[in-house]
């Protein structure tokens, strides 16, 4: 029953990418000249985990970024000309009615210990920022930042952010959890870091619903990231900023041309969802099973 059930999920996606490109073709010119225009009041967020050449049954390619081509990823974006900013300074941007057009956010889950010593270096030499979202948990242990290399992160203009204490689905654990998870988190993390007041999250596993995007505007939180595909805009942050939309970005083997096709796609998919095509519900239907 399951698997005839996958089938006509399958079925319902492809079926809405076929509509979207048989509505493109139809449309035309028009919105071709629509696109154009609606990809300068947008800016996406890009989502890493670690850096670096970790191999082994503990780290899946979908988590790893050699070096070489997240370099390639940032020369390719400054060379476009884009500004690469943490999370906050585009929310800030988006509040503040300024313009987006060529930002985009970098953001980096789980605090791996590479985002220190290989992609920081590397950032640095593109002039770009960064958001950073630790586990509290797992902090200082042999794979993820310690203090001292957070606070460096911190010092070099980074912003630091919360993947809740331990990682745990938001959606699925039992809500009186979520005072540990995202407010003992903000807490512990402000005591860690001299003051630091966190006030973005991301989602473990882009695992949340109403409860959960409720409890973490009560503990302090501003924004939040999802795992949902498409742009951030003025109107998209107003209307839900605990729902920021983002892309993930992983070593396809097919090098830049792979990530040019991601990063379109939220370019491309945030433009759909203006015209009543949005395919986040069913991928979050796909996630279920």
């Amino acid at each position: 029953m399951i698997k005839n059930l996958l089938y006509g999920l399958v079925a319902v996606v492809l079926l809405l990418v076929a509509a979207g490109a048989a509505a493109w073709l139809v449309k035309g010119e028009q919105w071709r000249t629509e696109y154009a225009a609606y990809r300068k009041t947008g800016a996406p967020v890009l989502m890493y985990h670690a850096v670096g050449y970790e191999t082994g049954p503990d780290w899946p390619r979908s988590l790893i970024m050699g070096p070489e081509l997240f370099e390639e990823h940032l020369r390719y974006l400054k060379e476009q000309g884009y500004t690469m900013v943490t999370v906050e300074q585009l929310a800030k941007r988006l509040e503040q009615g300024q313009s987006v057009d060529k930002y985009v956010a970098l953001s980096f889950d789980d605090g791996y210990k590479n985002n220190h010593s290989v992609a920081l270096p590397i950032m640095q030499k593109y002039d770009a920022k960064g958001s950073f979202f630790v586990i509290n948990k797992e902090m200082g242990d042999k794979e993820h930042m310690n203090e001292a290399e957070i606070k460096e992160m911190i010092a070099a203009g980074m912003e630091l952010g919360s993947h809740t204490y331990s990682h745990a689905p938001l959606a699925k654990i039992d809500t009186k959890y979520l005072v540990w998870e995202l407010d003992t988190s903000r807490y512990w993390l402000k005591k860690k870091f001299d003051g630091y007041i966190v006030r973005t999250l991301a989602y473990p596993n882009g695992s949340y619903n109403k409860t959960v995007t409720e409890a973490a505007q009560k503990y302090g939180f501003y924004r939040a990231l999802t795992g949902h595909i498409g742009l951030n805009t003025a109107a998209t942050y107003k209307a839900a900023p605990m729902e920021m939309y983002r892309v993930n970005v992983v070593d396809d083997g097919k090098g830049l041309e792979g990530f040019k096709r991601r990063l379109e796609q939220a370019y491309f998919f945030g433009f759909l969802q203006t015209k009543g095509i949005d395919i986040n519900p069913l991928r979050d239907l796909f996630a279920s099973y």
